[in-house]
């Protein structure tokens, strides 16, 4: 019988925008205006963005799905009316989205609501879709928006921690030219989960077990079973042998011994198991053949004969 284990892991950002007057004084303490004569803005940044996925296991780089977390922002307001944009742009050189760790980049994107668009822009003023607009009355107000985190699924990277900033960057719009009011950081972080996809071309999709029939154990017998692994880290497999390596005689005879490898490795079960290690992490689609050896055996008793043999894979954390 042959058991795998496999974790899986998933992610994404939208918008959505409300005016609401000021009367708490929760946030940066506005200046005293004497007139209206002036705009002044603030910008205010709710939490920073710490990325756990859907089931609480951070990234996972086989899951398909898309998914958000969700930033809120508050554009606050004294003076006189006026108009105003926020864009954003990368922390990194050409103003994308990357966040790095383990010596890798995962890719982001942030977004005015779950379809886009993006809200990123390389450009110091943004593009015409990377702004979110509004606009101020006279006398203090705030405006707040909801931001999406998007990280694009099916991004294959070792597993840990993945940091980086984006810039929001809040523009006055009611003069010849834009002008930066302020901008702020929203700093971003996502766990990558340790991940491990096993296949077995014998057995199916969706199975766990598999009977291997050596046929005629007189002229000995050679059998190979194919496993395809991927894993964004390194992988243990343990193998154990019910009989220590050997075919029993369903009636007690002389027991028939057998020879087993894994990717080419040859195990010892005299103990009843033995551990291997495969791989360095990021490996997509490695085959690793599991190859059952048993020698002429002339003068076996006629019967059956068999093993139960249990290979757990596991990815180290």
């Amino acid at each position: 019988m042959i058991k795998k284990q496999s974790t899986r892991l998933a992610v994404g950002l939208a918008m959505s925008l409300s005016t609401m007057p000021v009367w708490a004084q929760d946030g940066p303490i506005m200046p005293q205006l004497s007139d209206t004569a002036e705009c002044y803005l603030t910008l205010e940044v709710d939490n920073a963005l710490d990325w756990r996925g859907p089931y609480g296991r951070g990234y996972e780089v086989f899951d398909p799905s898309l998914s958000f977390e969700v930033a809120l922002i508050t554009v606050r307001h004294e003076g006189r009316a006026c108009d105003f944009f926020l864009t954003a742009t990368g922390q990194t050189g050409g103003g994308g989205g990357r966040l790095d760790g383990q010596g890798y980049a995962l890719i982001y994107d942030l977004l005015r609501d779950p379809s886009g668009p993006s809200i990123l822009s390389p450009d110091l003023f943004g593009n015409p879709l990377s702004r979110l607009h509004g606009t101020f009355v006279e006398g203090p107000s705030a405006q707040q928006f909801m931001i999406y985190l998007s990280i694009p699924p099916e991004q294959f990277v070792p597993g840990g921690t993945y940091s980086g900033l984006a810039i929001l960057k809040l523009f006055r719009d009611d003069m010849a030219a834009p002008e930066l009011s302020i901008q702020e950081a929203l700093p971003i972080t996502v766990a990558v989960a340790s991940a491990l996809k096993v296949e077995n071309l014998q057995a199916g999709v969706g199975r766990r077990d598999l009977s291997v029939d050596l046929g005629n154990l007189e002229t000995g017998a050679t059998s190979e079973l194919d496993f395809v692994l991927s894993s964004n880290a390194p992988v243990q497999a343990r193998i154990s042998s019910d009989n220590r390596g050997f075919l029993a005689h369903q009636f007690g005879a002389r027991s028939i011994p057998y020879r087993m490898s894994i990717g080419n490795r040859r195990l010892d079960l005299s103990n009843g198991s033995d551990q291997v290690a495969i791989g360095t992490g990021g490996e997509r689609g490695l085959d690793l053949p599991l190859t059952i050896m048993v020698d002429q055996q002339p003068g076996a008793a006629a019967g059956k004969y068999s093993d139960i043999v249990t290979i757990n894979f596991r990815v180290e954390q």
